[in-house]
């Protein structure tokens, strides 16, 4: 998911490289905004113009227009420098620092903390970001959090550390005292660097006076990317920051005895996530949704609706009593002026508005606006490689007060009726560990077709729609189910039938038998025994169509989003029974609430960075062998690219199989490689395998981390370990 000791409060800062300089009119990159090539089907394109052009949206007038972007007014300059923590652990941080027009102006800073190696990971990335920040009047500052990039110390045990959060409350007491600041910091970031403004806001620093968190969770059991929903998830990113912390700290990138004790040798974090299968304090200290009460700070949340971390924007609307900003657009893990699908906005633009009020007093009504802006998805056929997303934005407050609440149950036909008529029945269906591959990652992503996933699903499908129904909210669902082995999970998705029989994915989500009455204390099923279940669906906002027709569809697997459960088994589904149901969260159109947002501005380049073009593009391969009755999933992604004199190759391949009649059997292995060539010639390579495999009792974990300099290999670090599986 992403600092000098004070004597004692006394900020030094120690040059690492020149002072960069850079005008406020930096140079954009060519093509920044119409390079992206179009993709997707015509027919599809041709729909999606029309729903908003003259179908589902004639006649809706835009209200109310977000204001424009803010102008730059300002020159900054780049320097780096050092933060001492109280232990003598030196942090890496880069400045981006806005030119004075007078020499008493300062400004309010804005910091990001993260692991992602901001002098190559995060390089290019950071500097359209930054740069539009700083010349609008903020004091930009990035740190590498201990033990990772170029930051000093050892690595922390594991994300969101104590160390970690205890560092980020060190850096801001020391950035509101530093030279050219107004005292005032503001926190924020996307994924990891959402994360840990909340939690760090939960501690209450005083000059933290505002954070912005992007695409971040409130719950780091349930919604992470470690036990998604509350089950196992074995996910890419496991690969990539296991690597990656045991990268040599750039630009210099020594591998001395330093670097071998604080990275190279440190335990991988997935070994302590595999130890901590059940939710407890581990994981809910730090999680707010548990502590609401903590946070005190006003918080911007942006959520996507293809994005992993969506619900936890609505929980804090609901529950949270500091102020609250929300947006969700129709994006995935992407930063919402360059997202893939669209409509992209310029989210930056309303950041600014947001920091304005808080960090600077500016009296720009924000806060007199609804609290949330939502995109409204006009509901589209399925496209895998969708580019823009059907519907409209509007300003609501939340909860939406004119929501109604309808429900459907399903019937022995494969229907979905709107009362229990009829003999109560059961519907049976085989587990196939392997299904479930058309959405392989998380609930996100624009997916294809679900007509496949379908096939190993139980299905019930509503009555053809004669006029449009808009869903806004987290659907439920009742399952009245039973399993013929002690460990089963479930996964539902709401779906949309088009009328040419193709399948649209709405929204999802799963549920662990085991934690049918509780997470915190989950106990196997009783084989044959009926019982009930309760499953929330992701946040989700979609139109069915007249015409179309709503589909549940329940299944045992969603493979390789969740690790298989190990049982062959058969589950039954109670039918005309009202213990098992659908319920919908029905929202009338609002003409009056539609909103026009400002379209993305370009973005900038780093003026010394580039990409390289290399071969291996990055991919997806899905292979179903029905003789074997294996499925395997395989990604593989390549990121070649220039820093100055430095050159950085990274290839990363994940491959996950499981055996529909043994599913038990089931492994994931990883493969990712840095080569970095320095301006010197020096050249070093490091690989991390994982090679995780699965039995009916025990995860056997082998992860080995290799280091080349030159053709030479210098060191090479095996962890091997058996970790019980418990209730996954």
């Amino acid at each position: 998911m992403s600092s000098l000791r004070v004597l004692p409060r006394l900020l030094v800062v120690a040059a690492m490289a020149a002072t960069i300089a850079v005008p406020a009119g930096a140079r954009v990159a060519p093509g920044a905004r119409d390079a992206r090539p179009e993709a997707g089907r015509a027919g599809n394109r041709a729909h999606a113009r029309e729903l908003v052009a003259t179908g589902a949206y004639q006649g809706r007038m835009v209200r109310h227009a977000a204001p424009p972007p803010a102008a730059p007014l300002y020159d900054f300059r780049i320097e780096r420098g050092w933060l001492r923590m109280p232990d003598g652990v030196q942090l890496a941080v880069t400045y981006f620092r806005p030119v004075p027009r007078s020499p008493t102006e300062k400004f309010p800073v804005l910091v990001e903390m993260l692991p992602y190696r901001k002098e190559d990971s995060f390089y290019r990335r950071d500097y359209p970001l930054y740069s539009w920040f700083v010349r609008r009047g903020y004091l930009m500052v990035k740190v590498d959090i201990r033990g990772t990039g170029s930051s000093e110390g050892h690595l922390p045990p594991r994300e969101y550390s104590d160390e970690e959060l205890n560092d980020a409350v060190e850096v801001i007491a020391q950035l509101a005292k530093m030279a050219g600041s107004t005292g005032v910091v503001g926190m924020w970031g996307k994924s990891w660097g959402g994360f840990n403004s909340i939690q760090v806001a939960m501690r209450h620093p005083p000059a933290l006076k505002a954070i912005l968190a992007m695409y971040a969770s409130d719950d780091l059991y349930h919604d992470d990317v470690h036990y998604n929903d509350g089950l196992l998830k074995v996910d890419q990113y496991a690969l990539q920051i296991d690597h990656e912390n045991g990268l040599p700290a750039p630009p210099d990138y020594r591998t001395d005895s330093a670097f071998f004790a604080n990275r190279f040798d440190t335990e991988p974090w997935l070994l302590a996530y595999l130890r901590h299968p059940v939710d407890d304090d581990w994981w809910r200290s730090h999680s707010l949704r548990f502590h609401f009460d903590q946070l005190q700070t006003p918080s911007f949340l942006i959520g996507g609706l293809l994005d992993g971390y969506r619900d936890p924007v609505i929980r804090m609307l609901d529950s949270v009593k500091a102020p609250i900003k929300a947006e969700i657009g129709p994006w995935k893990h992407d930063y919402p002026d360059d997202a893939v699908p669209g409509p992209d906005i310029e989210w930056r633009a309303q950041a600014v508005r947001w920091w304005d009020y808080w960090l600077k007093g500016a009296k720009n009504g924000v806060m007199d606006e609804p609290r949330l802006t939502l995109f409204i998805r006009a509901g589209q056929p399925p496209d895998a490689t969708q580019q823009t997303t059907a519907g409209v934005w509007r300003f609501e407050d939340w909860p939406i007060t004119r929501t109604r609440w309808r429900t459907w149950y399903p019937d022995a036909n494969h229907g979905l009726a709107d009362q229990v008529s009829g003999a109560a029945g059961e519907d049976r269906l085989r587990y196939i560990a392997g299904s479930g591959t058309a959405v392989p990652v998380w609930w996100n992503d624009p997916t294809g077709n679900m007509a496949a996933d379908d096939g190993t699903s139980l299905i019930y499908d509503g009555a053809v729609l004669s006029e449009p129904l808009e869903i806004v909210g987290l659907p439920r669902v009742h399952l009245r189910v039973s399993a013929t082995a002690p460990i089963a999970d479930w996964t539902v998705r709401l779906e949309d039938v088009n009328p040419d029989g193709e399948v649209a994915l709405v929204t999802g989500g799963q549920v662990s038998g085991a934690q049918r009455a509780s997470r915190l204390s989950p106990i196997p099923l009783t084989p044959g025994t009926a019982t009930d279940i309760v499953d929330t669906l992701h946040f989700t906002t979609w139109t069915f169509q007249p015409g179309h027709r709503i589909r549940i569809a329940v299944a045992n697997a969603q493979f390789p989003m969740v690790w298989p459960t190990p049982y062959a088994m058969t589950t039954s589904l109670a039918t005309n029974d009202a213990r098992s149901a659908l319920e919908l969260p029905i929202v009338p159109f609002d003409h009056a609430k539609v909103a026009r947002l400002p379209a993305p501005e370009p973005r900038t380049e780093a003026p010394d960075a580039r990409t390289i073009a290399r071969g291996a593009p990055s991919g997806l391969v899905v292979t179903h062998d029905v003789l074997a009755k294996t499925t395997a999933v395989e990604f593989m992604t390549r990121d070649a690219y220039a820093i100055g004199q430095r050159e950085i190759d990274n290839i990363e391949k994940e491959r996950y199989e499981t055996h529909d009649d043994v599913p038990a059997d089931s492994r994931f292995l990883g493969d990712e490689v840095h080569v970095i060539r320095t301006g010197s010639g020096r050249s070093i390579r490091v690989r991390t395998v994982i090679d995780m495999r699965s039995d009916s009792a025990d995860f056997h974990v082998t992860i080995t981390r290799t280091l080349y300099v030159g053709d030479a290999q210098v060191r090479m670090r095996t962890w091997t370990d058996t970790i019980p599986r418990g209730i996954h």
